[in-house]
C-alpha cells in the first residue's frame, strides 16, 4: 500500500545589506526550482532580544519547498506493521546522475 506525503522545508536567510545574502538567496532559489520543481520566497520580520536585553528589529528571507516522499507499508514485522521512506528519487537529488 502506497501513500503520499508531503513535507514542507523551510530556509531562513538573514536580510541583510550584505551582497553575499542576495547571491546565496538566488542560488538557493534557482536550485529549489531545478530540483524540485519551484520554490516560495516569502520576506518577512520580526524582533528578537538580544543578550544585552534590547529588543532589535529582524529583517528575514523565507524560502520554502514543499517535498513529496513515498511512503511504502510493510506489513509482517515482528514489531507490527512499519513504514519506510523513500523521502525524495534519486533523480530528484542528483539529476545529473539520470540525464542520457
Amino acid at each position: 500500500m502506497l501513500l503520499s506525503e508531503k513535507v514542507r522545508v523551510e530556509i531562513f536567510i538573514p536580510d541583510l545589506p550584505d551582497p553575499s545574502y542576495r547571491r546565496l538567496l538566488t542560488e538557493l532559489e534557482t536550485e529549489l526550482s531545478y530540483t524540485f520543481g519551484g520554490c516560495t520566497l516569502l520576506s518577512a520580520s520580526g524582533n528578537f532580544r538580544s543578550e544585552s536585553g534590547l529588543i532589535i528589529p529582524n529583517n528575514v528571507s523565507i524560502l520554502f519547498i514543499d517535498v513529496a516522499l513515498e511512503l511504502e507499508r510493510e506489513i509482517g514485522c515482528e514489531s507490527g506493521n512499519m513504514l519506510t521512506v523513500s523521502a525524495m528519487r534519486s533523480e530528484r537529488l542528483f539529476p545529473e546522475k539520470n540525464r542520457s
